[in-house]
C-alpha cells in the first residue's frame, strides 16, 4: 500500500489542506504556506522513532489576531497498489480497517490523529482508523494494528545534513556500519562487472560518490519528537570527475535490474541506521521526505543527485525552491501549495491532467526554458519578445514591481495560448492575456475569453487586454511614441512619412526588441504620464490577479 492522500484541519500553520499524493511528489509554495506543517504532520504520525502522538498547545492552528482553534485532526489515506495487496500476510492485523470506496476494486485504509482542547486548556489526543463514511472504527484501532502501520510505512525525513552541525558528534561511520556498507558497494559493483560499461576504478569512484551523496542528506529525527534534526554527516568532497562517474552509474541504474535498485535501497537503510535512526522493518515501504535537496549543491551536481534519488524504489515527497530542480521534474509530479483565507489549496496536474501534445509544449516552453515561472502568482501572457521587453520596463516605470509581486511576463506565440492557460488554471496560477488587434490577436482573445473564469462583458477586462491596433508597434506609435520610430527609421525631418512606412523602416534599422528598448528609454525620460493608460490599467489588473494568489489579504 502507499499513502494516497493526507487531509489536515487546524494543525499548526494549516487551517485546511487536502493533498493527493503520487509515487513522486515535488511541492512548491511560498514561505508560511504550510509546507513545514505538512511535513511535521507526516513526521508526527510516522517517524520511525515516534511514540504515541501527543499534541501540544502550539499544534493548534491560530489565525492572525484570533484565538487558537480548539480542535484539529490529521487523516492519512492509504490505498493498495494492486488488487489484493492489503490481504498479504504483512497487513493481517489491519484487515478490519479496510474499506472500498465507489466502484473501484482497490481497498483503502484511513488512519486519523486528532486532538481537542477543553475549557481549562487540557489537551486530549486520540487516534483511530476511519471507515469509508468518515466514522471511527473503535475495534480496529488496536495498539498492535497502529504499531504495524507505522512500522510498515515509516516517514524518513531528510535534508542537507550539515545544516545543524552544532549538534553533531563524530563525523565517521561506526566501523561495523562502514564494513556493511562496503559489502553492499562491492555487491552493487559485482552486478555490473560482466557488462564492463566503466573501468573498475571509475566504477569504484562513482559508487563512493554515491555513498557521499546519500550521507549528504542524512539528518535523523531525534527519538520521541520526530520533528527536528541533529545530523552527523561527513562532508561530501567529490571531484568533478567523480560526479561524472556517478552520472554514468545513474544511467546504468536506469537500465539495470530490480536487484541493483534493491541494493541501492539497502545502502540507504544502512546509512539511516548508522546515523542513529531505527532499523527498518524488512517489509517496510518507507515514504522519503527530502527538504530542499538543492541546498549546498551546484546545479550540475543537483542534476546528478536528483537522477539518483529518483531511482530509489520509494514513495517520495520533495520540497524545493530550486528552478533547476523543477526543470528536471515532470509536470505531473509538481504540486503548488497556495494559501487562501479558508484553506491551503493543493494544485497539481496529476497523471491524467493534460494530453501528450499539451504536456510536451509546457515541458519545453515552461519547464525547460522558464522553470522559475512555476513559482509565479500570476502570468502576464504576451504574443512575443517585443512585448516581454516593453511590458516589463513600462510596468517598472509605472511603479509596478513584477518580480516582487510574483508576476511573470511570458510570450505564448511559440507554445500556443491554450496549453498555457489550461496549465495555469490547473496549477492555481492567475493569468492575464495581452493580444494584438489583428486577426490572430482576435483569435487569441477569443481563446482567452472561452477559458476565462467569468464570461460577463464587464469581467473580461480582468483577464484579457486587446490592443486597439494591429500590433504593439502600431499601438505605441499612436500612443505618443511616433518620434522614436521616425528617429530610429532615420527619416529626413520635414518629409511626410506614413505610420506603416516609419515602423517598417525602424524595424529594419533596429529590430523589434531594439525598438522596444528605445521606447522604454523615451518613456523613462518623459515620466509615467507618457505610458499609455491602457497599459497602466492592465498592470493594475495583473497586480490584482497576483494578490488573489498571495496571502497578503490575510496579513
Amino acid at each position: 500500500m502507499i499513502l494516497e492522500q493526507i487531509d489536515i484541519v487546524g494543525f499548526r500553520g494549516i487551517n485546511r489542506l487536502s493533498l493527493t499524493l503520487e509515487d513522486n511528489n515535488v511541492l512548491i509554495g511560498e514561505n508560511a504556506w504550510g509546507k513545514t506543517s505538512l511535513l511535521d504532520a507526516l513526521s508526527l504520525g510516522f517517524a520511525p522513532q515516534a511514540m504515541a502522538p501527543a499534541f501540544r498547545k502550539q499544534d493548534f492552528f491560530q489565525p492572525a489576531g484570533e484565538k487558537a482553534w480548539r480542535r484539529l485532526h490529521i487523516r492519512f489515506y492509504f490505498i493498495e497498489e494492486r488488487p489484493g495487496d492489503a490481504f498479504t500476510h504483512r497487513y493481517r492485523p489491519l484487515r478490519p480497517a479496510l474499506y472500498r470506496r465507489g466502484e473501484g476494486h482497490l481497498h483503502r485504509l484511513c488512519y486519523q490523529l486528532a486532538a481537542q482542547r477543553d475549557a481549562q486548556g487540557n489537551i486530549h489526543s486520540s487516534q483511530a482508523f476511519i471507515d469509508g463514511q468518515g466514522q471511527p472504527l473503535a475495534d480496529a484501532a488496536t495498539l498492535e494494528a497502529i504499531a504495524l502501520l507505522r512500522r510498515l510505512h515509516p516517514v524518513l525525513r531528510l535534508r542537507d545534513a550539515r545544516i545543524a552541525r552544532q549538534n553533531s558528534g563524530t563525523n565517521g561511520l561506526p566501523l561495523r556500519a562502514a564494513g556493511q556498507l562496503a559489502d553492499e558497494l562491492n555487491l552493487l559493483m559485482s552486478h555490473w562487472r560482466h557488462a564492463q560499461p566503466l573501468p573498475e576504478e571509475a566504477m569504484r569512484q562513482g559508487v563512493k560518490t554515491l555513498q557521499q551523496l546519500m550521507e549528504h542528506y542524512f539528518a535523523v529525527q531525534p527519538a520521541g519528537s520526530g520533528l527536528e534534526h541533529h545530523p552527523l554527516p561527513p562532508d561530501a568532497r567529490a571531484s568533478r570527475q567523480s560526479w561524472r562517474h556517478l552520472d554514468a552509474i545513474n544511467r546504468m541504474l536506469v537500465d539495470s535490474d530490480r536487484r541493483s535498485r534493491q541494493t541501492l535501497l539497502r545502502m540507504f537503510a544502512l546509512l539511516l541506521q548508522a546515523r542513529g535512526g531505527e532499523a527498518l522493518d524488512p517489509l517496510a515501504r518507507p515514504l522519503l521526505v527530502l527538504e530542499e535537496p538543492e541546498t549546498r549543491l551546484h546545479p550540475i551536481m543537483l542534476s546528478v543527485a536528483s537522477g539518483v534519488l529518483e531511482l530509489l524504489p520509494l514513495q517520495k515527497i520533495i520540497t524545493t525552491n530550486s528552478s533547476e530542480l523543477l526543470s528536471q521534474t515532470p509536470i505531473e509530479q509538481l504540486c503548488r501549495l497556495v494559501r487562501s483565507t479558508e484553506s491551503i489549496n493543493a494544485w497539481r496536474i496529476g497523471s491524467q491532467g493534460m494530453n501528450a501534445e499539451e504536456s510536451r509544449r509546457i515541458a519545453f516552453h515552461i519547464r525547460f526554458n522558464r522553470p522559475s515561472a512555476l513559482f509565479a502568482r500570476c502570468w502576464l501572457l504576451v504574443e512575443g519578445e517585443t512585448e516581454v521587453w516593453i511590458i516589463n520596463e513600462l510596468a517598472r516605470q509605472s511603479g509596478f514591481h513584477f518580480a516582487a509581486e510574483g508576476i511573470r511576463v511570458i510570450e505564448y506565440a511559440q507554445a500556443g495560448l491554450r496549453p498555457l492557460l489550461r496549465f495555469a488554471q490547473r496549477m492555481g496560477i492567475g493569468w492575464h492575456v495581452l493580444t494584438d488587434g489583428d486577426a490572430a490577436g482576435q483569435k487569441y482573445a477569443a481563446t482567452a475569453r472561452s477559458l476565462g473564469p467569468d464570461s460577463a462583458p464587464e469581467a473580461i477586462a480582468r483577464y484579457v487586454t486587446q490592443l486597439p491596433a494591429l500590433d504593439m508597434e502600431h499601438f505605441l506609435y499612436k500612443a505618443g511614441f511616433s518620434e522614436v520610430y521616425h528617429r530610429i527609421a532615420r527619416l529626413p525631418p520635414g518629409v511626410p512619412a506614413g505610420m506603416h512606412k516609419a515602423i517598417t523602416k525602424a524595424i529594419h534599422q533596429a529590430s523589434k526588441p531594439g525598438l522596444a528598448i528605445a521606447v522604454a528609454l523615451d518613456a523613462a525620460e518623459r515620466g509615467r504620464s507618457a505610458i499609455p493608460p491602457l497599459l497602466q490599467q492592465m498592470f493594475a489588473e495583473v497586480l490584482q490577479q497576483a494578490q488573489l494568489n498571495s496571502d497578503e489579504k490575510d496579513l
